[in-house]
């Protein structure tokens, strides 16, 4: 006598199977990166295994064309802006930061406030 539990497992058996005997076809790939830090920009390099430069992007492209065969590489490198040079990106840069950041600032200044009033 054959339960419903042994046809359950014979089916799953079989798809399984199934599954493994074809291949995967594997389209284009893409990859984009989120901006958690949103005060610098990073360039993105993409080598492949052997360790030549496939390209330079940054992360605010849309997206990155994989090669479709092979192992790469990403190395990301922040870009850095001196004050100097740039004072417009670099207010830009240090507004962004305190909208961020605006209930801690508010709380450390306050607690700095309390030390040195204190007698």
């Amino acid at each position: 006598m054959v339960t419903c539990k042994t046809h359950i497992s014979r089916i799953l058996l079989v798809l399984t199977l199934l599954f493994l005997c074809f291949p995967s076809v594997t389209a284009i790939q893409y990859v984009s990166f989120a901006q958690p830090d949103t005060l610098t920009q990073k360039d993105v390099y993409l080598y492949n295994a052997s360790g030549s430069l496939l390209g330079l992007y940054n992360t605010t492209s849309t997206g990155i064309e994989l090669p479709a065969t092979g192992d790469v590489m990403f190395v990301i490198k922040p870009q850095y802006s001196s004050p100097l040079d740039e004072p417009g990106t670099f207010m830009g840069s240090a507004f962004a930061y305190v909208e961020t950041n605006l209930i801690p600032l508010i709380i450390f200044m306050f607690l700095i406030g309390l030390l040195l009033t204190r007698k």
